[in-house]
């Protein structure tokens, strides 16, 4: 049993390995293999990249189908960061349309407010926008780090955790279903209020 962070070739894999280490005793393993993914007591979709790479990786790997069975089937906590919160929703306006795993029912938009810089890079506020375990000692407005040049917008407002504001959009930061939650923030980039954030989903239990 331990935490596994998937490897699918690209992403900021060890940042977010060396993250998890800092808040938990439990082993961390960066993987793309099968059967240590199936015994996962958690997992972490971790992201930086194209989401049509993301995806290419993992049905080379023959993971894709994998991932979509265990996320639709058990109950283990997962936890989708950037990239890995788009791969999470329906589709994807990237690389001219993406279909993703189809577990949150949400579309990733392009941001297209040429008045703001694209991609949206640094540190921006995160209101909560609904209680939940994995704001455990994490105050409304705090700032976490981020960057993205694409965001999520759900279909149901009970999907959403968490907002922040950027080129006159409010945007789905954190989003949450059964025992998924996905960030479009970098928690493991976010300084103590990153790995508090982490530390949270560690100890979540849905």
């Amino acid at each position: 049993m331990a935490i596994i962070i998937i490897d699918y070739g690209i992403g900021n894999l060890y940042s977010v390995a060396n993250a998890i280490k800092k808040v938990t005793k439990e082993k961390v393993y960066i993987t793309n293999d099968a059967k240590k993914i199936k015994l996962a007591n958690r997992i972490i979709l971790p992201g930086q990249g194209a989401i049509k790479d993301c995806i290419k990786e993992l049905k080379k790997k023959e993971l894709y189908w994998l991932l979509k069975e265990m996320i639709h089937t058990t109950n283990k906590p997962v936890l989708g960061i950037c990239i890995g919160q788009h791969l999470l929703m329906e589709s994807s306006e990237e690389n001219k349309g993406v279909f993703g795993i189809n577990y949150i029912k949400g579309i990733v938009k392009n941001y297209k407010n040429k008045n703001f810089k694209i991609p949206h890079t640094g540190w921006n506020i995160v209101y909560k926008h609904k209680e939940h375990q994995i704001w455990n000692g994490i105050k409304s407005g705090s700032r976490f780090y981020f960057v993205h040049s694409f965001y999520v917008k759900t279909r149901f407002k009970n999907n959403v955790l968490g907002v922040t504001e950027y080129g006159g959009k409010c945007a789905n930061v954190i989003t949450y279903y059964n025992s998924v939650i996905t960030v479009q923030f970098h928690p493991e980039k976010s300084s103590s209020l990153g790995l508090k954030f982490l530390k949270n989903f560690i100890n979540w239990l849905p």
